[in-house]
């Protein structure tokens, strides 16, 4: 029978990072909890020598700036940061660029153009961590698809992980997720999903646990529980009851 841990016995027990390890979390939006949890697994890794980037998308989010401000990041809307007096050595940063609102085009272009110098850099500085808080936005509207496929591909062994949120891993007709961001990840984590295609893409987890079992236990998850599958040798598998009003923001 297929374990269950309370989130806050997995990431202080059971949740063994390395660095240069890729995370995945994949479920529907506003109704995963995927920036939670991804925040929740951050604050027990991240620290001035292990530092994490977050690339955040959306003009607002009421989650993402409380959880920048429990994990002392420090926010920025360019990158390089600029260095704060009291705070040289943060164990993250909070990339958020300031958008026009009204011209889509040169908000996507100074999105691509922030978010590529922090991801080259945190290539060449590790180890670290570039926490992408939506995958599928990045590929699809950012045209970062090159780079991030490089990432995932050849950075693990030399500390750069790359930490990943999509409630779309189906993709759409006119682009898909890569099948590497389905098995280069270490550790993955799945939420409840309606949406057979969503569902379809975990077959590509190649992790030696049958698809047919991911789907069961995805389909058995209650809401904010995530089945956890980690690629070690042996692969393990667990599921975590995430809901704790302490993580609440």
């Amino acid at each position: 029978m297929i374990q269950h841990f309370g989130i806050e016995e997995f990431r202080t027990r059971r949740f063994g990072y390395r660095p240069g390890e890729h995370v995945a979390f994949f479920g529907p939006t506003q109704q995963a909890g995927k920036t939670t949890m991804a925040y929740a697994l951050l604050e027990r890794v991240t620290s001035p020598e292990l530092r994490a980037t977050t690339l955040c998308m959306k003009h607002r989010d009421r989650v993402v700036a409380a959880w920048t401000r429990r994990l002392g990041f420090v926010e920025t809307p360019s990158w390089p940061p600029k260095t704060k007096l009291g705070n040289r050595h943060p164990p993250g940063h909070t990339l958020w660029p300031r958008q026009s609102l009204t011209d889509i085009d040169a908000d996507n272009a100074l999105l691509e153009r922030e978010f590529r110098k922090a991801i080259i850099f945190n290539r060449g500085h590790i180890p670290s961590i570039t926490h992408a808080n939506e995958l599928y936005g990045l590929l699809a509207e950012l045209g970062l698809r090159k780079l991030l496929t490089a990432v995932i591909t050849r950075d693990s062994v030399a500390g750069h992980g790359l930490w990943y949120e999509t409630q779309k891993p189906s993709g759409t007709q006119g682009v898909s997720v890569p099948g590497f961001f389905f098995n280069s990840a270490a550790w993955m984590f799945l939420s409840n999903d309606g949406d057979e295609r969503n569902r379809a893409r975990y077959a590509e987890i190649s992790c030696g646990i049958s698809p047919a079992a991911i789907d069961r236990e995805v389909l058995r998850l209650d809401p904010y529980s995530w089945l956890c599958i980690h690629r070690g040798s042996p692969p393990s598998w667990c599921v975590i009851d995430a809901y704790d009003p302490s993580l609440a923001v």
